[in-house]
């Protein structure tokens, strides 16, 4: 007997050929071996530990909530502790990139001789006082006095009869570092012993703000309606006088690495760099490096 013929259907080449595509660029893609795009943005996922100074802090945090938006699946860890905790974690390796507010000193570079830094932003230093004090105005000559114990009561610069609170940041913080240098260091005086010592640029705002006679210094990116900055020697701790030089108490701030670069802290660095990165540094009330 004759076998019935069985018709068979064969799918044209072309569909064929665009099938099988379809199926490995799937498959590539879901292996991470092509980078998905989204409206022009590149995907990279990766992983990042962020720590060091309190002044960087909002710059890094900021960068690192949009960086992980447009790159979903990305982890970026972001901490303070302080600058000189950022440059030691980062030449341990205990962090990807270290956060400093000054610049690195003579000993770190001869202990991390490997250490590669980058420049972020620039930032003032203002000496703030609380906003019910009548003072808007200190020279230089008596803000040394003030943080060397030598005056000690408002009414010696002008202001009411009461005692001076002087509050500063502590051992190893940029802030400090940058503020010694430019205030203290001329005439080499230490900070009083009677200083209250904060650890942070936000306690060191909140102790200012919540005592009338309180005097302190903090990045200028932390000053808000809580406290009031005062004029060094007539000139006002603005972004403008920063960029022109015109006020006194200014510095870099710093994004550190081990050696140069990974593609994964060269990717986050140049995200800080770009167009976007830099619009984030002004939106937080710093200065970007690059226009």
């Amino acid at each position: 007997m004759e076998k019935p013929h069985t018709s068979r259907r064969f799918l044209p080449r072309a569909i064929v050929a665009t099938l099988l595509i379809a199926a490995i660029t799937a498959t590539l893609a879901g292996s991470g071996c092509i980078d998905n795009k989204d409206a022009g943005t590149q995907e990279h996922a990766m992983k990042l530990q962020i720590a060091g100074s309190t002044t960087v802090l909002p710059i890094a945090e900021e960068c690192a909530r949009v960086f992980m938006e447009n790159n979903p699946g990305s982890r970026i860890y972001v901490s303070g502790g302080g600058s000189s905790h950022g440059v030691k974690a980062a030449a341990d390796g205990t962090v990807n990139i270290g956060d400093a507010s000054r610049d690195m000193k003579d000993s770190e570079r001869a202990s991390y001789p490997d250490l590669v830094t980058h420049a972020i932003a620039k930032d003032g230093v203002a000496i703030v006082v609380h906003p019910d004090n009548e003072i808007s105005d200190l020279t230089m000559g008596q803000i040394q006095s003030i943080y060397a114990g030598k005056i000690t009561n408002w009414m010696d610069v002008g202001g009411e009869d009461a005692e001076i609170m002087v509050v500063s940041r502590e051992e190893g913080s940029g802030t400090r570092d940058c503020f010694e240098q430019a205030v203290l260091a001329p005439t080499k005086e230490e900070i009083t012993d009677h200083a209250i010592i904060q650890d942070s640029n936000g306690k060191t705002r909140t102790t200012v703000a919540g005592n009338k006679h309180a005097i302190g210094f903090l990045s200028l990116g932390y000053v808000n309606s809580d406290i009031r900055a005062v004029r060094l020697d007539g000139t006002a701790p603005t972004i403008e006088n920063i960029r022109s030089g015109d006020y006194a108490i200014s510095r870099t701030l710093w994004m550190i690495t081990k050696g140069e670069p990974d593609a994964d802290e060269q990717a986050f660095l140049g995200f800080v760099l770009s167009g976007e990165g830099q619009r984030i540094v002004s939106e937080v009330h710093f200065i970007p490096v690059s226009e």
